[in-house]
């Protein structure tokens, strides 16, 4: 039996308008194809299982990744929105292992393996126009970057816990809510949902305690946790049980971890996420992207600047 949750913290179901993006409409079946020169998809509140990776990530709402670029500035979240980076090779390399763990079948379809050849000849140019065009919209890898990634999850997959956290469990399952207190439009996206809690695949260059831990604290991973908590907690009326992370090394030996965050954690992601909301919801509200303030601040150099060793 799920849990009761407050009224004030279930998902909204109407549709929201975000200037300067185009209203929100809320649509029935399936989410049109997202094409460059098309209007994103509207928001639509409510879970969907089966949801392309492109239309989610086409959909204007606060996500764990946004919110931790609002907590640099609105201004910061907004290019990342309008103009977003081309991925990086580690980050290519994440998608390729993430796919590979958790939709297995789709492997063959987001990544092909690169041939060998010469750029700067002729010939070579002529085949890797041919490749290229032939593989549109998958990751070209060498082949021994994607033997590489077989490794790492072949080594998740071999992984005691981390079999057992993934077998049987429902993979990619996006989440859409309008948050209870500033009502602003959100959006999650589990890798996995099994055994009553959310599971996060990660690859790592260090995933011993010391080094994950450094990494979960820079990159935020608290306030991923709490966001998603959030949305699991607005739109399935219940709290998972437990927010895990699967970590593989992407270098050999491809080492795995499991690790599951503790509630102090969480409740200091959740201070930010609030945070992040609220400058979300008066950016919205004002249409304005704010970058660092405008003012003439004093600068705080770390403690670690300021000891003195003779």
């Amino acid at each position: 039996m799920r849990a009761a949750v407050p009224d004030f913290m279930l998902a909204g179901v109407r549709p929201l308008a975000l200037p300067p993006i185009e209203p929100a409409k809320v649509i029935d079946g399936e989410f049109p194809e997202v094409g460059e020169a098309q209007a994103p998809p509207p928001f639509v509140a409510g879970e969907f299982p089966e949801m392309p990776a492109p239309q989610y990530h086409a959909i204007e709402a606060m996500s764990s990744s946004g919110a931790k670029k609002m907590l640099r500035s609105p201004q910061h979240y907004r290019l990342m929105r309008t103009t977003p980076n081309e991925p990086t090779p580690a980050m290519e390399f994440g998608t390729v292992v993430h796919c590979g763990v958790l939709e297995p079948d789709l492997f063959p379809s987001i990544v092909a393996t690169a041939p060998e050849c010469d750029k700067r000849s002729k010939d070579g140019k002529a085949e890797w126009a041919a490749f290229t065009l032939a593989n549109a919209g998958r990751i070209a890898m060498k082949a021994e970057e994607l033997a590489r990634a077989r490794r790492c999850i072949d080594a998740i997959r071999a992984h005691p816990a981390a079999s057992k956290l993934l077998a049987g469990g429902r993979s990619e399952v996006s989440l859409f809510w309008e948050d209870g207190k500033y009502k602003v439009p959100c959006k999650c996206r589990w890798d996995s949902l099994n055994h009553g809690g959310g599971i996060d695949v990660k690859t790592t260059q260090d995933a011993s305690p010391e080094g994950f831990a450094r990494q979960a604290a820079n990159l935020h991973y608290h306030v991923q946790a709490a966001h998603y908590i959030s949305g699991h907690e607005h739109v399935l009326n219940e709290s998972p049980q437990f927010f895990a992370f699967i970590c593989v090394e992407s270098e050999p030996p491809h080492a795995v971890a499991c690790y599951v965050l503790p509630g102090n954690a969480i409740l200091a992601g959740m201070h930010l996420v609030n945070r992040a909301y609220a400058r979300y919801a008066e950016a919205l509200a004002t249409q304005t992207w704010p970058g660092y303030p405008e003012t003439i601040d004093v600068l705080t150099l770390p403690k670690w600047a300021l000891r003195f060793n003779d």
